[in-house]
């Protein structure tokens, strides 16, 4: 496999495994034929470009079109699915919650269903942060017996499920094979994440995540969460990447692949669900559909 170099200058290669890139990658931006001296072959193409002496050997120079990766945290690398239900269930024990819902179960799915509501109302800037912290425990409490439904509460539940949820380590499959693999090729990678800034950066050190990463771009800091083209405006100060050599990944269509697209980026939507929410007969008319679906992680690594 051909890597990938970010100093818009390139690398040098036999026609034989240019052409085969051509034909199986889609990915070279620039190609120009010219003649080296045999003995710049073997070195590295820094080294005395000026010097080199025309010679037979047909090579060519490339460009792959990305430097900059903006990528999603929570449920594209990190499980936050899995890690945040064992955290509900150690809640659910530690504050007896037993004695307000019939079983865990009851508790947990009613809560996933107010939360990823809450959530996407907090990402379009309808409800705030504070707002979000007291209602996603307060709702699922309601539909129990009994329970204790003031703001203190809530927010003292809010509180310990975060520090329960800070220890877990799940992350999705196939995360750290493509973080080591974007890192190999030369890509910069940058965090891109609407999730709370005391949060996000426990739950990187805690899964070994944080040294991959040359930027971290988070909502709070931006004063504006994904999709907004303000995120992405922010982001792109902070990481000086631009749009038109930037690949955006991410679980989420409607934050991820909608904000990212409003921009002018090329998007990865990490899809395991197979989600269906657009179809294919229209990709070819409709803005909205992303430049690539994947199911797994490891597809992305065919693309970049």
């Amino acid at each position: 496999m051909i890597p990938s170099y970010n100093s818009h200058i390139l690398s040098c290669y036999s026609l034989d495994s240019i052409i085969w890139t051509l034909l199986t990658k889609g990915r070279i931006a620039v190609c120009t034929f010219i003649y080296l001296h045999a003995n710049l072959l073997s070195s590295p193409l820094s080294r005395n470009f000026a010097l080199a002496k025309y010679f037979t050997f047909p090579t060519i120079f490339f460009m792959l079109p990305y430097k900059d990766i903006f990528i999603d945290f929570d449920d594209t690398l990190y499980d936050t699915h899995g890690n945040a239900t064992l955290a509900l269930e150690e809640l659910y024990d530690a504050f007896h919650l037993d004695r307000v819902f019939e079983n865990k179960k009851f508790f947990t799915e009613n809560y996933w269903e107010i939360n990823e509501n809450l959530w996407a109302q907090y990402a379009h800037g309808e409800i705030t942060r504070d707002f979000l912290i007291v209602e996603r425990f307060r709702r699922p409490l309601s539909m129990g017996k009994g329970a204790n439904l003031s703001d203190d509460f809530c927010l003292e539940l809010g509180e310990a499920f975060l520090e329960f949820n800070c220890e877990k380590t799940g992350v999705v499959d196939g995360a750290r094979e493509l973080l080591a693999h974007l890192k190999s090729r030369g890509y910069r990678l940058h965090i891109c994440s609407n999730g709370f800034a005391e949060v996000q950066y426990r739950k990187l050190d805690k899964v070994g995540m944080t040294d991959y990463f040359d930027t971290i771009v988070l909502s709070e800091q931006a004063g504006a969460n994904k999709p907004s083209s303000l995120f992405f405006d922010f982001a792109f100060a902070e990481t000086k990447a631009v749009p038109e050599s930037t690949m955006m990944i991410g679980d989420n269509y409607s934050t991820d692949m909608l904000g990212a697209m409003s921009v002018g980026l090329d998007t990865i939507y990490f899809n395991p669900n197979k989600i269906q929410l657009f179809s294919e007969s229209n990709k070819d008319v409709s803005p909205a559909v992303p430049t690539h679906v994947v199911h797994t992680l490891s597809e992305i690594q065919q693309i970049l």
